[in-house]
């Protein structure tokens, strides 16, 4: 609980002395949200025929027992692949200080997909899109969404303290460094439980479910 409680204390400090970026950021992510939801509206209807289509027939057969048995696999998978293509990313990214602007594209089409998930599914099946949204989209995203705004932030501020070394002005680059590391270790800590969430807790909300497609 002290560790816990520790770590809870430093990430609070970093993020009040960055407010207004990580607001920057937050915004940028429900721009992308915003975005998304509106370009289901672009779709045509046998566009629209072929996701409802296959949407229904997902959730009508999510077989409960290969879900059961592949959750660890799927666990790890989900790790693997969310830490690297994101917090992992970012952070790499930030560190060319160049790829700033990358940083800022992944945040928005991170939002741009959500929304547009979210939008797709209450638009074509309504009451039952809602239920869904929450009960399949919403668990892990709790934890996903906290993480790229960290990552998000911190990336970009030890690429903005970088640009300004470069330009001459005095930074404690080395600091920047170490905070921006352990903020993406915190994100990389979301995303795990993420996973482990859409692996474990998400399908039984599934089957749970199923029954409004059936």
């Amino acid at each position: 609980m002290f560790v816990m409680g520790s770590v809870g204390e430093l990430v609070g400090d970093y993020l009040k002395r960055r407010i207004p970026l990580f607001i920057g950021v937050l915004i940028l992510f429900v721009m992308g949200i915003s975005f998304g939801s509106l370009a289901v509206q672009t779709l045509s209807e046998p566009q629209r025929a072929d996701l409802s289509s296959y949407l229904e027939h997902f959730y009508a057969s999510f077989p409960q027992e290969v879900a059961v048995s592949n959750r660890p696999l799927l666990a790890r998978q989900g790790m693997i692949d969310t830490i690297i293509k994101t917090s992992g990313l970012m952070w790499l990214l930030g560190l060319t200080v160049i790829g700033a602007p990358l940083i800022l594209g992944i945040i928005f089409l991170r939002g741009f997909v959500l929304g547009f998930t979210i939008g797709f599914i209450i638009e074509e099946f309504v009451y039952r899109g809602v239920i869904v949204a929450i009960t399949s989209i919403l668990p892990h995203n709790i934890l996903v969404i906290p993480a790229i705004l960290l990552a998000g932030g911190a990336t970009l501020s030890f690429s903005l303290s970088a640009t300004k070394t470069l330009i001459g002005a005095e930074q404690n680059i080395y600091n920047q460094f170490l905070s921006c590391t352990f903020i993406i270790l915190c994100s990389c800590g979301l995303l795990a439980l993420a996973a482990f969430v859409e692996a474990y807790i998400t399908p039984v909300f599934i089957h749970l479910t199923q029954g409004l497609f059936v």
